[in-house]
């Protein structure tokens, strides 16, 4: 899924961004107006926009999504203010969401989650299918055809990454940011690494095709 952050302050939004890309999203940044009208924005799938932008307006960006571009696409305001009438404004005004600074990022994931569903719950899939597993994005549960796995939360976040990532070389600090994200890299063991994805392949049988370069890089095969 495809995020673009319209923000001025550059450290608040690259952590944003960074927040994101730790749930596997793919984010964009633009910190200014000129960034703004001169990128297509063809692959984005939802907007953050904050409303308190020095130097350029929030509205012309919406109304240029919404006329100009003629974009659909979902899009959560932000700002710090918490004035009722103000909120309604905003969100009579073509906005779909609106969130208060400051906020966290799973606060920000629900209402991603929520968007997205209500926009393309017709178009995107609900499900994951890879060799007779089956992975539910929404419920975060894998079967194997009727057979629920259980998986702890860890191998679950390994397993959904990889899903997210299949074909795609990913390199051991790739796992350790994005798996155990909450860890450094030198608490993160080889050993650990090694053991979810033994606990995985036990739990999965022959069904999850992990080739790794042991302590290096891994790639998730069909």
């Amino acid at each position: 899924m495809h995020i673009t952050i319209i923000e001025d302050e550059k450290i608040l939004s690259a952590n944003i961004a960074k927040k994101l890309n730790r749930w596997w999203y793919n984010t964009k940044i633009i910190n200014s107006y000129n960034e703004f009208i001169n990128d297509e924005l063809e692959e984005t799938d939802l907007y953050i926009i904050d409303i308190s932008l020095i130097d350029w307006s929030w509205f012309d960006i919406i109304k240029n999504l919404r006329w100009s571009k003629k974009s659909k696409t979902p899009i959560i305001i932000t700002s710090w203010y918490n004035d009722t009438e103000k909120k309604i404004y905003w969100l009579d005004l073509w906005a779909d969401d609106y969130l208060q600074k400051p906020y966290s990022v799973e606060e920000l994931t629900a209402r991603i989650r929520a968007l997205i569903r209500r926009s393309y719950d017709s178009q995107i899939k609900s499900e994951i299918v890879y060799n007779e597993i089956t992975y539910n994005l929404s419920e975060k549960l894998i079967k194997k055809k009727w057979l629920i796995i259980d998986l702890t939360s860890r191998e679950m976040q390994f397993v959904e990454y990889m899903l997210f990532n299949m074909w795609k070389i990913v390199t051991k600090n790739e796992i350790i940011n994005s798996v155990w994200w909450k860890f450094d890299e030198l608490t993160v063991t080889d050993n650990t690494i090694n053991v979810t994805i033994s606990k995985i392949r036990k739990k999965l049988w022959n069904n999850f095709k992990l080739k790794t370069l042991i302590n290096r890089w891994y790639l998730l095969e069909e």
